[in-house]
């Protein structure tokens, strides 16, 4: 596809590097907007104060951004059952983690408010203290490409699947993330992204031995790669709403609180 769009009118746009947002851009044309790698948090952060226009961001930061922004495309990245890079690494069964310290990933904006709620509705486990990864912890919850490394290492003896949990307990899926444009961005070019971005994802999810090849290592098998991708659903629909309108109304019922809010920078 191509655009006699002058660069300077191209859109800062969100580029999440994680496995599971692969099929959004490898097919996603380079003269669509100017692409921007960051982690979760800091990408929400930076669309909210300008500095980017679009991304997937963490839902639970476009729960709290209202009408700041609008769902591009009904795109997303959900599950249905186990998210299988969404994990709480623990010495512990989880049930035994009331009291203890949780280290979180610095990424992470929408799956640490699962937790606080999986650990509200689902395990009981109370008095429990966040603490950075850097400090001592009995248990960490870690997500994305860091989560499948750590897995492999099998450094903790237990590790519950986020995504799994929440449809134990719901019996709904759970939406990560999604993709959203900031409200006050120029029509035309949120329609001509929208277009592109769309069309980018049916192609992405028919390159899947590209995505392989590109990314199978010695810790992820190419049949691993391809089964992972597969897992999760990146157009939202009706029950994906429905999961996503049940995080919410769940989450209101705990006490307000997020982590600090991290300076956008670009991921490493």
């Amino acid at each position: 596809m191509t655009t006699n769009q002058p660069s300077s009118e191209l859109l800062d746009v969100g580029h999440m590097t994680y496995l599971n947002s692969e099929v959004f851009y490898r097919k996603l044309p380079t003269n669509s907007c100017r692409l921007h790698p960051m982690p979760p948090r800091a990408m929400a952060a930076a669309v909210e104060e300008g500095e980017l226009q679009a991304g997937p961001l963490p839902i639970a930061e476009v729960m709290r951004l209202g009408e700041t922004v609008k769902s591009l495309g009904n795109l997303g990245v959900a599950c249905e059952g186990e998210a299988r890079s969404v994990f709480l690494f623990s010495h512990l069964p989880v049930e035994e983690l009331s009291g203890k310290k949780i280290a979180v990933t610095s990424h992470t904006a929408t799956s640490i408010q699962l937790l606080r709620l999986l650990f509200a509705d689902h395990w009981n486990v109370t008095g429990h203290e966040f603490v950075e990864m850097s400090d001592d912890h009995d248990a960490a919850l870690v997500i994305g490409d860091p989560a499948l490394e750590m897995l492999n290492r099998g450094d903790f003896d237990h590790h519950n699947d986020l995504g799994g949990a929440w449809n134990s307990l719901t019996g709904l899926p759970f939406v990560f993330a999604e993709w959203v444009i900031r409200s006050d961005t120029d029509q035309v070019l949120s329609d001509e992204l929208e277009l592109r971005l769309v069309q980018a994802t049916r192609d992405g999810l028919e390159s899947i031995p590209e995505i392989q090849q590109a990314r199978t290592s010695n810790r992820m098998s190419a049949e691993h790669v391809s089964n992972y991708v597969l897992n999760f659903t990146y157009f939202l629909g009706e029950k994906e709403r429905e999961g996503q309108r049940e995080f919410e109304h769940r989450l209101k019922r705990l006490p307000q609180w997020r982590p600090t809010v991290l300076t956008p920078t670009a991921a490493v």
